[in-house]
């Protein structure tokens, strides 16, 4: 895979954990305390589903990046909320920019 390749060399391989498959199962389990980085890139209907499996792990400050972001108006819906407890904003081509308040 290219982009471990890429974390190994820039040095940041010690710091990424990257899970392959069904984010569902994959992210049911076994997760770390903290978690400061999410990158969607997959079903985009699961999305909000995949965000409360790791919702609580995420620390204040953690960010959401979200592909495709337009396809999931379930997921913006959520992370655009002020109540939601997330500051979000389009960033590029339908990507969504999300950060963790609380």
């Amino acid at each position: 895979m290219r982009a471990k390749a890429n974390l190994r060399e820039g040095g940041l391989i010690d710091l990424v954990e990257i899970r392959e498959g069904d984010a569902l199962e994959t992210l049911s389990a076994d997760l770390p305390e903290t978690i400061d980085l999410l990158l969607l890139d997959g079903a985009k209907a699961l999305y909000p589903e995949i965000l409360g499996l790791i919702e609580s792990r995420l620390r204040p400050g953690a960010l959401v990046i979200a592909d495709n972001a337009d396809f999931a108006p379930d997921y913006l819906e959520r992370v655009r909320s002020p109540a939601g407890g997330y500051m979000s904003t389009p960033f590029g081509d339908e990507v969504e920019l999300s950060m963790r308040l609380g």
